[in-house]
């Protein structure tokens, strides 16, 4: 089973035009990088991104923002469903949604902000140790 992580868009001040993730698209990342010098946060979910990418291909990474509850709620409780039963899965996917959080397989792991590009590296190897 492939993991999933899904890096919860920070709110930011631009929504047009954004899609599934809002903000500002450029603001996220490029093949290049983090372009998010007009939003800290976009700068930072997009080193996140990259960071995941780089070290951990085999991981699908996501990135949504806190707003598209339509994909966030029925993701983290089909995620969280197999290792938490029913209950837990409603509970993870009520508390995992907020803006900036870090989620494997629909459990909330961190902040991104907190945790910073290595942090968020860190806390997903854990998780997938934890697994082995």
């Amino acid at each position: 089973m492939t993991t999933r992580v899904i890096l919860v868009r920070p709110w930011s001040a631009g929504h047009a035009a954004g899609g599934c993730c809002s903000g500002d698209p450029a603001g996220v990342a490029d093949e290049c990088g983090p372009v998010g010098h007009r939003d800290p946060a976009s700068a930072q979910a997009g080193a996140c991104y990259l960071a995941l990418r780089e070290r951990l291909p085999e991981v699908d990474v996501q990135v949504v923002s806190a707003g598209n509850a339509p994909y966030l709620l029925p993701a983290l409780y089909r995620s969280a469903r197999a290792s938490t039963g029913v209950l837990g899965s409603l509970r993870a996917a009520v508390r995992g949604p907020g803006p900036g959080a870090v989620l494997v397989d629909g459990e909330r792991v961190g902040d991104l902000d907190q945790l910073g590009p290595d942090g968020v590296l860190g806390a997903v190897s854990a998780r997938l140790a934890g697994r082995a």
